[in-house]
């Protein structure tokens, strides 16, 4: 099985399971441990790998995808035949067939596994309708934020936007919230708080876009 994280509060509990796939992927079964209910956030490639990692969790009922990049939908058939659960993705986003989509969330939306509330936060920047979800102390951020730097932007203007996300959505989260991004380590809220206070010393000119890291 592929390597996996477990990060618990409470009753809830997150597995991240990763890396998976040539992008090293990252997904996340978010579970209510008292009530056996659990979500998916994100279908990346390995499917054996991921479908081994929802079985070991007992199954989930809703599946979630933080935002359009095919990288993040690898295995949706294959989870689709597994689980019948229903897929959700922001109201805003873009460039997914309807016929995969079974609902879309709006910024602020709460979601429940079981007695776990889930609060969808609308990023957009790395695509217009990436999501993160916030589940008590930790924070599902998809590819808006990773250890050391926004996600990679794609045109002019994109770099602000998905600053201003991660500087107006996540960076008021408290310190101690586990960051747990769509690929590579997890981080911490305060820690990426001071790293982009490093950046704004030297930030990017503005219209720059591509990849970023807050410490230059």
């Amino acid at each position: 099985m592929s390597p996996v994280e477990v990060f618990e509060d409470g009753d809830s509990r997150i597995v991240k399971v990763g890396p998976m796939g040539p992008y090293g992927n990252n997904a996340y079964v978010v579970r209510d441990l008292a009530r056996n209910q659990a979500l998916l956030v994100d279908m990346p490639l390995e499917e054996r790998l991921l479908l081994d990692a929802i079985a070991a969790e007992g199954g989930v009922g809703t599946v979630v995808a933080t935002h359009w990049h095919p990288d993040h939908w690898m295995t949706y058939e294959a989870v689709r035949a597994a689980t019948g659960a229903p897929v959700l993705v922001g109201h805003r986003e873009i460039r997914i067939p309807e016929e995969r989509i079974d609902g879309r969330l709006a910024d602020g939306q709460e979601l429940r596994v079981g007695g776990i509330r889930i609060t969808v936060l609308h990023t957009p920047g790395h695509t217009p309708g990436s999501i993160c979800l916030r589940v008590g102390r930790a924070v599902v951020s998809g590819d808006t934020l990773f250890d050391g730097g926004p996600g990679k932007t794609f045109a002019a203007g994109d770099l602000e936007t998905i600053v201003d996300s991660i500087v107006g959505r996540l960076h008021p989260l408290p310190d101690d919230t586990v960051v747990m991004p769509g690929h590579g380590a997890n981080t911490t809220i305060g820690t990426s708080r001071g790293q982009y206070a490093d950046y704004v010393r030297h930030p990017k000119p503005k219209g720059h876009f591509g990849d970023v890291e807050w410490l230059g």
